[in-house]
């Protein structure tokens, strides 16, 4: 202590310089305080070495010796009071200091590491030096003494900090002791600091009494007064000494007096009101006027005519000068004129006249002294006459304001009714008078800081009012978004501020420092100085700064979101601008400051925009909607817009969360663009409001049942009943892909039954079935520029398909599901113990015809309609599972027809003829038969025949010959309505036919009553007279009666012709084979039964038509709607016929 080095190699320093050895320091720290023993010195000293150490006897041990601690006599221990000066409450903890230094060691440390990593030291050393003898390079450049002098100077540093924490830990270990010491060092350093002032005070007086005015002493008159105790030189008048009253005489003056004043003071009528309140004691009258004066007058005599004299006055207002007895006899004399000239209402004019000069006075005083000290350089006062002028805020750069304060005579009645004079204070703001501040003066304390503080105070308020209307107009405040709090003080200037909220989780605090009348903010920042420097500068009180604080809202906003956006992908789009003209009719208005930003693979076509504006913050989804001329300048349409509100935290889990909402709107609103381009009806909800858990709306439009998506979204289908609504919403992003996920629900037809059907082998991935809602989800993955509609579309269209293909075959009878996959489906058709029939269909992409599979293929008799039914699956317009179930119920109803078609082609070798043409094998000399597939329930049958003739060279050739040409098209009975296959002639009305339907008029009256009017009964057809009708399921009877009739016309023909063809070698019954029979009964020509009516509908119900084809195509042909059936003339019948 006391400025001596820090103890080293185990030595230890007691305080003020005693040391002591280890043994007695262990001794002593172990003993309890207060019972300390003394102990003798362990070493003697001699005269010689006795001495003066550190300021201290020579009786007192010096270092290695014990000090003695004899208990101290009560008279040498200091008070208590001075030993309790310096409270041991404002310790500070040691523990503290060591982790403060330690803390602050290390940050040093930590700055001190990143200057010598900066510092650049080359490795390469120049050729002139030599290595020293260590071998170790010597690097002495300039880099690296420098960082070797910064290493040193640190460690230098933090050895002097931890020595005098190692001297401060030693203190602690005595801290009673280091207490005491500094409470008594405090006192003592108040005593000197007295004694000091004592002598400054008498080195004052000594240097005032230069100026005093002392006689010369007159030492010859002391001396003379001294020894005889009188002079001659100072003669006695004579005059006899006057006795003093007694006690009883001057109480009885005194009472006298009391009682004059009183008479005198009650017939007075010319008192003023302040003068009014007085009381009468101890021979005079005291008046006292509250906050100005008190006066005691008295009178001299008991005369009616003797005036009153003034005895004494007081001040009764604080500070109150101080008047010498001169200036007081001089206004003892000023105020007894006045009332021998006026009375007592003339002194009091005076004396009031002088308290208020007084005061102003006093008020100028203070008003110099505030220019000296706190207010200095911010006040500026003058004196006119008798107003003082006090200007505040002098150097503000806006208007000036001043307060005035002087004498008023008291003449206007409004403000004093009467009329005396006071001391009046009027507040200039800005050059205009303010008519009634509110300023409490209190008369009998004058304080002009006072009156300064409620001007101010006042002033700030109103400063404050104007910020706070300003900002309250604005949307931001006036709809509650933002706070606005305004702390107001008619007297404290330090309680007026403006509390604005900035945004979530940051305000600003607006106040005016009253001394210099600056706009103050808190708290403190770099930003925040800024917009305190410029509201600083402004000249406007109102709007300029109104629109800097909020500028600078919009600044605080801007930070916190391009904070937040660094902590998420979005990527800033630094290099894009809007035009003035694009801000304005986009934006609407001036925007202060704005921003875009776009999501990794979002296109270049859509962005977000984020401004900032005096009515609040706005994202915009921008769209640009197409580029102008060659710079590449698009035109913007905005997609959605909101307002991004207060209390929303501007997190990075924010901007996330509107990342996926502005990805579901994009992804939503292009599937909307692709079904309005195709002119598709769809339903779109308006999108809520980004609010914590909106949900996006869902995508709906109707779903067809045509199975290509083109024409879906092309055809109308007039059956609404097979049509099916599709959900479409948004399932959100995947963070690793960034693609969109759209999810599709389908309401399904379908039962549970079908389940067992439709696995995952059999649907794809992304569909899900859920037969408890009946309803299918299918999941799609797509970019944000692409629509999903066509592969939800797709997938829809093939799972309906799918499901509507499995329950028709569950509810046909006689079909049975063989399997079905994702291409198609099989199925057994018929079933019986040699064989089984069955077919596969496969369906090929969007567009093209399904290809049909028949099993057995050489057997199966439908493989002659393969091709027509494959059409009829595109081209028909009904929904696909009407289509599904028309072709299936036409497998079952056309399969008898089929059959006994297959076997009459294949007994008399003709291949299948179609449309395309027709190819055919010679399978006897006499008929020959061609099956035409017009369409899958319409067929035709030819007869041919070979008319054998010679050539020119005497060669036999054979010439081929029609006999007749039949039609087969669905009929429906009116009566049992069961479906029924019309058979009759080919038409031969229509153009395409330039030929009749048989070879002679004979053959054509035969087949008429043999089996079109046939009356015998029973019989197994419908007799239509110029047509027959039979059961679907049972067309051989009438097909082998007309084939019958026709092969023994043929043959009766062969047998009449002579030297033209052979005989037959066999009877035409005895060739049919293969379950082709000659019927029952031959027909014979038979006149109508009496009383029969033939059904006038020749023409069948429900009859196909066919697509008009071109000329001379027999596929092309239409049944009539009115027509007569009619043969040709007899001279056509020998007409050559070609094949047809």
């Amino acid at each position: 202590m006391n400025g001596h080095r820090p103890p080293t190699n185990g030595e230890y320093h007691m305080s003020n310089g005693i040391q002591r050895d280890g043994a007695s320091s262990a001794s002593q720290d172990i003993a309890p305080k207060g019972e300390r023993l003394p102990q003798k010195p362990s070493v003697a000293f001699s005269d010689h070495e006795q001495g003066h150490t550190n300021g201290r006897p020579s009786d007192i041990p010096l270092r290695h010796s014990t000090p003695p601690h004899a208990p101290a006599s009560r008279s040498q221990q200091p008070p208590l009071e001075i030993l309790q000066l310096i409270s041991k409450d404002s310790y500070l903890p040691l523990a503290a200091l060591v982790g403060r230094s330690a803390q602050s060691c290390w940050n040093s440390l930590s700055i001190l590491l990143e200057e010598l990593a900066s510092i650049h030291v080359s490795d390469h050393v120049g050729e002139s030096s030599k290595p020293p003898p260590s071998g170790q390079t010597n690097n002495q450049s300039k880099a690296n003494l420098e960082k070797k002098d910064k290493l040193l100077q640190f460690a230098n540093e933090q050895k002097a900090n931890f020595i005098k924490l190692l001297v401060l830990l030693q203190w602690s270990r005595d801290v009673d002791d280091v207490s005491k010491t500094i409470s008594i060092n405090y006192w003592l350093m108040t005593r000197r600091q007295a004694y000091w002032d004592v002598i400054a005070s008498l080195a004052l007086i000594k240097q005032d009494s230069a100026g005093f005015q002392v006689p010369n002493p007159d030492l010859k008159t002391a001396a003379e007064i001294l020894s005889k105790g009188k002079t001659v030189e100072m003669p006695t008048l004579g005059y006899i000494p006057q006795r003093d009253l007694s006690s009883k005489q001057m109480l009885h003056v005194l009472k006298s007096l009391n009682q004059l004043l009183s008479i005198r003071l009650a017939m007075s009528d010319n008192l003023p009101p302040p003068l009014q309140n007085f009381h009468i004691h101890d021979g005079r009258a005291t008046f006292v006027i509250p906050n100005e004066f008190e006066m005691d007058v008295s009178v001299l005599d008991n005369s009616p005519g003797s005036q009153f004299r003034m005895v004494d006055f007081r001040f009764a207002f604080t500070p109150a000068p101080s008047i010498s007895d001169g200036m007081r006899s001089e206004i003892e004399n000023f105020a007894n004129s006045n009332i021998e000239r006026d009375g007592l209402p003339g002194c009091y004019l005076f004396l009031q006249e002088l308290i208020l000069s007084y005061k102003l006075a006093e008020h100028y005083k203070q008003a110099i002294e505030l220019t000296r000290t706190q207010w200095a350089g911010n006040l500026r006062v003058e004196l006119i006459r008798r107003t003082l002028v006090v200007q505040y805020w002098s150097k503000r750069q806006t208007a000036k304001s001043w307060v005035e304060i002087g004498i008023a005579s008291g003449h206007d009645k409004s403000q004093n009714s009467e009329n005396l004079p006071h001391l009046d204070v009027r507040w200039i703001r800005y050059g205009q008078l303010i008519a009634s501040p509110m300023l409490s003066t209190t008369q009998s304390v004058l304080n002009l800081e006072e009156i300064l503080r409620q001007v101010v105070a006042q002033d700030s308020t109103l400063l404050l009012d104007d910020i706070y209307d300003n900002l309250n107009s604005t949307p931001l405040f006036a709809n509650g978004d933002l706070s606005l709090e305004q702390s107001i003080s008619a007297t404290c200037p330090e309680e007026c501020a403006l509390t604005i909220q900035l945004s979530h989780s940051s305000q600003i605090d607006l106040g005016i420092d009253w001394v210099t009348g600056s706009f103050v903010i808190s708290p403190v920042t770099e930003r925040s100085e800024r917009l305190q420097y410029e509201i600083n500068r402004a000249h406007g009180v109102g709007g300029e700064i109104v629109s800097k604080l909020l500028n600078f809202r919009c600044s605080v906003s801007e930070s916190a979101i391009s904070a937040a956006m660094l902590a998420t992908n979005w990527e800033v789009l630094r290099t894009f601008r809007f035009s003035q003209s694009e801000i304005k009719s986009l934006f609407g208005g001036p925007v202060a400051r704005l921003n875009s930003f776009r999501k990794p693979r979002w296109s270049s076509d859509y962005f977000v925009t984020i401004s900032h504006t005096h009515n609040g913050d706005q994202w915009w989804l921008m769209h640009r909607t197409k580029f102008i001329g060659s710079s590449g300048q698009g035109q913007f349409q905005v997609v959605r817009s909101q307002q991004m509100k207060v209390t929303h935290k501007l997190s990075p889990a924010y901007f996330d969360r509107l990342s996926e909402y502005t990805t579901g709107v994009i992804t939503l609103r292009r599937n909307a663009e692709y079904l309005k381009e195709r002119n598709h009806t769809h339903d779109l909800p308006p999108f809520p409001d980004f609010e914590d858990g909106y949900k996006l709306p869902e995508l709906s439009f109707r779903l067809t049942g045509s199975q290509q998506t083109s024409s879906i979204l092309d055809t109308k289908s007039k059956d609404d009943d097979h049509r099916t609504m599709v959900n479409v919403r948004f399932g959100g992003v995947d963070p690793a892909t960034n693609m969109t996920t759209v999810i599709g629900k389908i309401h399904l037809d379908g039962n549970a039954g079908i389940s067992k059907y439709l696995d995952k082998s059999t649907l794809d991935p992304d569909v899900s079935l859920n037969f408890s809602d009946q309803s299918a989800t299918i999941r799609v993955e797509t970019s944000i520029t692409e629509a999903a509609i066509p592969t939800i579309l797709d997938k829809a269209v093939h799972l309906k398909n799918m499901i509507s293909t499995v329950q028709e075959i569950r509810r046909l009878p006689g079909i049975t599901l063989k399997s079905v996959s994702k291409s198609g489906f099989s199925v057994y058709y018929y079933s019986a113990p040699s064989k089984e029939l069955s077919v596969q269909v496969s369906f090929r992409d969007s567009g093209q015809a399904p290809q049909l599979m028949f099993f057995p293929r050489e057997e199966n008799p439908h493989s002659l309609l393969a091709e027509k039914y494959s059409d009829t699956l595109v081209f028909d317009q009904h929904p696909f599972e009407i289509r599904i179930h028309n072709f299936l119920t036409s497998l079952i109803m056309t399969y008898p027809l089929a059959l006994y078609l297959h076997n009459l082609q294949k007994n008399y070798g003709q291949a299948v003829k179609t449309d395309s043409g027709l190819t055919s094998t010679e399978t006897g000399p006499q008929l020959r038969v061609h099956i035409l597939v017009r369409t899958a329930q319409h067929f035709a049958i030819q007869y041919f025949t070979n008319k054998n003739h010679y050539s020119k060279d005497g060669a036999p050739e054979s010439q081929t010959s029609l006999v007749a040409r039949l039609e087969i098209l669905p009929h429906v009975d009116h009566g049992s309505k069961k479906p029924m296959w019309l058979v009759r002639a080919a038409m031969e009305e229509f153009q395409a036919y330039s030929r009749p339907s048989f070879s002679s008029t004979s053959l054509r009256l035969k087949l008429r009553q043999g089996v079109f009017s046939r009356t015998e009964t029973p019989t197994k057809w419908l007799t239509l007279d110029t047509a027959a009708a039979c059961l679907a399921d049972n067309p051989e009877p009438l097909l082998q009666e007309i084939h019958n009739l026709i092969t023994n016309f043929v043959n009766e023909q062969s047998t009449t012709q002579v030297g033209e063809v052979a005989p037959a070698k066999a009877d035409a019954q005895k060739a049919s084979t293969g379950g082709v029979s000659n019927g029952n009964i031959k027909s014979k020509g038979q006149p109508r039964a009496a009383g029969k009516m033939q059904a006038p509908a020749a023409i069948p119900n429900g009859a196909v038509k066919p697509p008009p084809q071109r000329v001379n195509n027999p596929a092309g042909r239409a049944f009539p709607g009115k027509s007569q059936m009619k043969s040709n003339a007899p001279n056509n019948q020998d007409n050559p016929i070609t094949l047809d």
